[in-house]
C-alpha cells in the first residue's frame, strides 16, 4: 500500500485575490472500500482524544490544588519565619541574661527559658518542614497528572495517524490542519509549563499550482486574473532531546520547584552582593522584555493585510531565530574552548556544588535528629512522692519513660534527643499534675489550699456519718416492717365497722362507739403505711382542703367523726353535738378499707435501698438487694482502683467514696507540702537534663550548619573563579536564547492563527478575515507592555532595596519575604499563560473531535 501524503490547502495569490482549485487527484488504492468499512480506528481515535481531555482536566485540578497549597505555604511560612526571627532575637537576649545572672536561681530560670525558646524554635522549624513537604507532595501529584496527560496526547496522535488510512487526500489534509492547531496549542502549553516542548511542527510547502481565470467585460474586452494555490503539509514530530536539560528558568514547573525550595532563599550573610545581583537580573529582564515589546510593535507597524504578508513575517522570524541560534552555536564553541582550557574551574564548581547539595540534604535530613549520648535515669525514693505521682496517672494509661512500680524516670542511650525531651516534658507535666498546681517556689500559698481541703474532708466525713446512720435506721425500719401483720389490722378494722353497724341508732351516736371504729382504722392505716407505703384510695374534703382518708385519721383520729364521717354522709352534727350516726354503707366501707401504693412515699425496702446507695453506692449490692453489712474502705479503694480517683470524687461510690477521696486529697496536699523540696529537685533535674540534651542537639545542628557554610563558601569561591572566565560567554548565550525564545513564541502564535485561518478557508471555501492574526499580535503586544511596566517596577524596587540596605532598614527576612512573593506572582502570570494555551487546546480539540465524528459517519 502506498504512503499517503497529509495536506492542507493554502491559497496565496500573486495579486489581491485567490481561488481554491481543488485538491490533488489520487487514485484510490485497491481495497480502500474495505478500509472505509473498518471504523474501529476512528472510534479508538475519538476515545483517545477524549481521554486526553479527561487527563488534562485531572491535571488542571491537580495544578489548582498545587496553587492553593502554594498560597498556604506562602501565608504560613510568613508567620513561621516571623516567629523564628523573633525567637532568634529572644535567644540572643536570653543568652546575655544567662551570662549576666547574679544567682543560681536566675541562671536556672534563664536556662529554662532558653530551653523553651529552643523547643519552640524546633516546633516552628518542624512545622515549616511539614508545609514544604505537603507542597512537594502536591507538586508530585501535579507532575504525575501532567505526565499522564502527555502520554495520553502522544497515544491520541498515534491513533489519529492510524485512522487516516480511511480518508481521502482532502480529508487527510483537513485532519492534518486541525491536528496542527492542536499541536500548536499543545506546544504553547508545554512551553508555559516546562519552558520547552518536545512537540515539533514543520510547515512544508508540498506543491504550487498556477491558476488563471478570464472574464469578458461588457465592452467585449477580456481580463485575465492569475493566482497561485499552495499545498502544505504539517509535519508533527516529537523531539525528546528538548527536555534533556530539565525545566527551563521562568517556566511554571521551575517556579514551583523554587517555591518548594524557598527555604534555600537566603542571603548567606552577603545581602549586598545578593541585592546587586538582583538589580542586574532585573535590568536584564527589562532589556529583554522591552526588546520583545519593540519587536511586536514593529510587526504591527507593517500593517499586514494578506496571508502572504504574515507568511513573510513568519519567514523573517525564522531567519532571526536561525541567526540567533547560529550566534548561540558560536558562543557555545567559544565556551567549549574555554572549557578545554579551564577544566579545573568546571570540575571545582561541579565538585563544590555537589558537596553543597550533599551538605544541605544532610542538614535537612538530620537537623534536630541527634541522638542521646548516654542513658538517663532518676529514681524517686520518697514513697509519698511516688504515691502522689502514681495517683496523678489516669487509670489504664502510662507516662513514657516512667516506671510506676519502681518510681524510676529513664530513657535509653541512642534515642533521638527530641524523643528524650518529649519524655522529659511528660515527666514535668506529671509532676505538675501530682502537685495540683501548687507553686513549689511559694509553698506558703498552698496552706490555704490545705485548709480548704481539710474543711472539705470534715464535711465529707460528716456526710458519711449521717448517711451511715440513715442506712442503719432504714435497715432497722425495714426489719420492723416485716413484723407488722397487716391482714390482722385490716380484719380488726372491718370488725370494728361491723360492730358499729350492729348498734342501735342511739348507741351509734355515742362518741365512744364512733371513736372505737376510728382507733381500729388508724391502727390499720399506720400498719399499711409502715409496711407497704399504702394509703386509702378515697379522699375526704373539709372546706377547701382535700386529703386521703387515711391521712386525715393518722393526723387526728377525731377527724373520723368530724371530717370523714361528715363527708361520707353517715354522721351529722347539730350545735356541736352528733345529731345522727348512720350505718356505714358497703360503698363507704370500701372507701375506708381499700388502700393502694402511694407513689410519693417510699416503702421501707425502698428507703433502705436508697440509704444503702447513698452511703455505699450500688456497686457492692447482691442482685437488687441493699447492703445488710457495711462496705469497708479497702473494698471501695480496690473497686475504684485507688483512693484518689475521679470516680470517688464524683460520688460513684457513695458518700464513703467521697470521704475516702477527700481524705486522700488532704493527705496528698500535705505530702506535697512535706515533700516540696523533693518535687522541686525533680523538676530542676529534669529541666537541667533537657537543657543538656538541647545543648547536644544544638551542637549537632551547628555542625550541620557549619558544614553547609563551609561548602557554601567553597562553592562561592569556585563560582567566582568560574564566572571570571565564563560569565561573559554564559550571559551572551542566555541573551540569544531569550531573544530567539521570544521570537519562537510569537512565531508559534502567528502560525497557529494562520493555520486556523487556512483551515476555515479549507472548510468554507471562503478567505474570511485576517484580523484574528493582527488582534493576536496586538494582544501579545499589550501583555508585553504590561510586562515592561512590571519589569521597570522590579528595577526600581531593586534599587530601593539597595538604598534601604545602606540605610539599615532592609534585612534577610525582607529579602526572603519579597523573593517568595515574587515567585508566587511569577507563578500566577505563568499559570495564566498556561490556562490561555489550554483554552486554545480545548477549542482545537473540540474541532478535532467534531471532524473525527464527521469522518466516522
Amino acid at each position: 500500500m502506498r504512503k499517503w501524503t497529509y495536506l492542507v490547502a493554502t491559497l496565496l495569490m500573486a495579486g489581491t485575490t485567490a481561488t481554491f482549485t481543488g485538491c490533488i487527484d489520487t487514485d484510490e488504492p485497491e481495497g480502500i472500500a474495505e478500509l472505509r468499512g473498518a471504523k474501529s480506528d476512528f472510534i479508538k481515535a475519538q476515545a483517545a482524544v477524549e481521554l486526553v481531555e479527561a487527563e488534562l482536566r485531572k491535571a488542571q485540578v491537580a495544578e489548582q490544588e498545587l496553587v492553593n497549597a502554594g498560597l498556604a505555604l506562602q501565608n504560613k511560612s510568613a508567620e513561621i519565619d516571623l516567629q523564628l526571627h523573633e525567637l532568634d532575637i529572644q535567644l540572643k537576649q536570653l543568652l546575655i541574661e544567662k551570662e549576666e545572672a547574679a544567682t543560681a536561681q536566675a541562671k536556672a530560670e534563664a536556662e529554662a527559658a532558653i530551653a523553651k525558646a529552643e523547643a519552640d524554635k524546633t516546633k516552628w522549624e518542624n512545622e515549616k518542614a511539614l508545609i514544604v513537604e505537603q507542597y512537594k507532595e502536591k507538586m508530585l501529584l501535579a507532575e504525575t497528572a501532567t505526565a499522564k496527560a502527555q502520554e495520553a496526547y502522544k497515544q491520541a496522535m498515534e491513533q489519529i495517524e492510524a485512522s487516516k488510512l480511511l480518508l481521502t487526500d482532502e480529508e487527510q489534509a483537513r485532519l492534518n490542519g486541525v491536528q496542527a492547531q492542536v499541536a500548536y496549542a499543545k506546544q504553547a502549553m508545554d512551553k508555559a509549563m516546562y519552558g520547552y516542548s518536545t512537540t515539533v511542527i514543520k510547515r512544508i510547502l508540498s506543491s504550487e499550482v498556477a491558476n488563471s481565470t478570464t472574464t469578458t467585460n461588457p465592452d467585449e474586452s477580456t481580463e485575465t486574473n492569475s493566482s497561485t494555490t499552495k499545498y502544505y503539509v504539517y509535519l508533527i514530530t516529537e523531539d525528546p532531546t528538548q527536555s534533556a536539560d530539565g525545566y527551563k528558568a521562568g517556566s511554571l514547573k521551575k517556579l514551583q520547584e523554587q517555591l518548594a525550595n524557598y527555604s534555600d532563599i537566603v542571603a548567606d550573610n552577603n545581602l549586598e552582593a545578593v541585592l546587586d545581583n538582583a538589580l542586574k537580573n532585573a535590568e536584564f529582564a527589562l532589556e529583554m522584555t522591552q526588546k520583545y515589546a519593540d519587536n511586536l510593535k514593529a510587526i504591527l507597524d507593517n500593517e499586514y493585510t494578506t496571508v502572504a504578508d504574515w507568511e513573510a513575517e513568519v519567514k523573517k522570524l525564522e531567519e532571526e531565530i536561525a541567526a540567533a541560534k547560529v550566534k548561540e552555536q558560536q558562543y557555545n564553541i567559544e565556551k567549549g574552548k574555554l572549557e578545554v582550557a579551564n577544566p579545573k574551574l568546571i570540575s571545582d564548581l561541579d565538585a563544590t556544588s555537589n558537596k553543597l547539595e550533599t551538605a544541605k540534604n544532610n542538614q535537612n535530613s538530620n537537623k534536630n535528629k541527634a541522638k542521646t549520648a548516654a542513658a538517663y535515669s532518676k529514681k524517686v525514693e520518697a514513697e509519698s512522692v511516688k504515691k502522689g505521682l502514681n495517683d496523678a496517672i489516669s487509670g489504664g494509661t502510662t507516662v513514657a519513660g516512667y516506671n510506676s512500680n519502681t518510681g524510676t524516670f529513664a530513657y535509653a542511650k541512642g534515642i533521638q534527643i527530641t524523643e528524650a525531651q518529649s519524655q522529659i516534658d511528660g515527666w514535668v507535666k506529671l509532676i505538675d499534675k501530682a502537685t495540683k498546681g501548687v507553686d513549689l517556689e511559694n509553698i506558703e500559698w498552698a496552706k490555704p489550699q490545705l485548709a480548704t481541703a481539710l474543711a472539705a474532708q470534715k464535711e465529707a466525713e460528716e456526710n458519711y456519718a449521717k448517711d451511715y446512720k440513715a442506712w442503719e435506721d432504714a435497715m432497722a425500719a425495714y426489719d420492723e416492717s416485716l413484723k407488722i401483720e397487716l391482714e390482722k389490722s385490716e380484719v380488726a378494722a372491718n370488725a370494728a365497722i361491723k360492730k358499729y353497724n350492729g348498734l342501735k341508732p342511739e348507741d351509734r351516736k355515742k362518741e365512744a362507739n364512733i371513736d372505737a371504729v376510728a382507733t381500729a382504722l388508724v391502727a390499720y392505716y399506720k400498719d399499711a403505711l409502715a409496711k407497704e407505703a399504702q394509703v386509702t384510695k378515697a379522699t375526704a374534703t373539709k372546706g377547701s382542703e382535700t386529703k386521703k382518708i387515711s391521712a386525715w385519721l393518722i393526723a387526728d383520729a377525731n377527724n373520723f367523726k368530724k371530717v370523714v364521717g361528715v363527708d361520707l354522709g353517715f354522721i351529722t352534727w347539730d350545735a356541736g353535738d352528733i345529731a345522727t350516726a348512720n350505718e356505714i354503707s358497703k360503698e363507704n366501707i370500701g372507701k375506708l378499707i381499700d388502700v393502694e401504693q402511694d407513689s410519693s412515699v417510699k416503702t421501707p425496702l425502698e428507703k433502705w435501698k436508697s440509704a444503702s446507695s447513698a452511703v455505699f453506692s450500688d456497686n457492692f449490692n447482691s442482685g437488687n438487694n441493699p447492703r445488710r453489712l457495711p462496705v469497708s474502705k479497702d473494698e471501695v479503694i480496690a473497686a475504684a482502683g485507688g483512693n484518689h480517683v475521679d470516680a470517688l470524687k464524683n460520688g460513684n461510690y457513695g458518700s464513703l467514696g467521697k470521704m475516702i477521696w477527700a481524705t486522700a486529697e488532704t493527705a496528698s496536699l500535705q505530702a506535697i507540702i512535706d515533700q516540696v523540696e523533693t518535687y522541686k529537685a525533680l523538676k530542676e533535674a529534669f529541666t537541667a537534663q533537657k537543657a543538656v540534651e538541647q545543648a547536644a542537639q544544638d551542637k549537632a545542628n551547628t555542625a550541620l550548619a557549619d558544614a553547609v557554610d563551609k561548602a557554601k563558601k567553597a562553592n562561592d569561591e569556585a563560582q567566582a573563579a568560574y564566572d571570571k572566565v565564563f560569565k561573559e560567554v554564559n550571559d551572551n548565550i542566555a541573551t540569544v536564547q531569550k531573544e530567539y525564545g521570544d521570537n519562537e513564541i510569537i512565531k508559534g502564535k502567528i502560525e497557529t492563527e494562520i493555520t486556523v485561518y487556512l483551515n476555515n478557508n479549507f472548510t468554507n471555501g471562503d478567505l474570511g478575515s485576517l484580523e484574528a492574526i493582527k488582534n493576536l499580535v496586538k494582544q501579545e503586544h499589550m501583555i508585553a507592555l504590561a510586562n515592561v511596566t512590571a519589569a521597570k517596577a522590579d528595577v526600581a524596587k531593586a534599587k530601593r532595596n539597595i538604598e534601604k540596605l545602606a540605610a539599615g532598614t532592609y534585612t534577610d527576612t525582607d529579602y526572603i519575604t519579597e523573593s517568595l512573593a515574587s515567585i508566587q506572582e511569577k507563578i500566577k502570570v505563568k499559570q495564566a499563560e498556561y490556562d490561555a494555551a489550554q483554552a486554545d487546546y480545548d477549542a482545537a480539540s473540540a474541532q478535532l473531535k467534531a471532524l473525527l465524528a464527521i469522518f466516522l459517519k
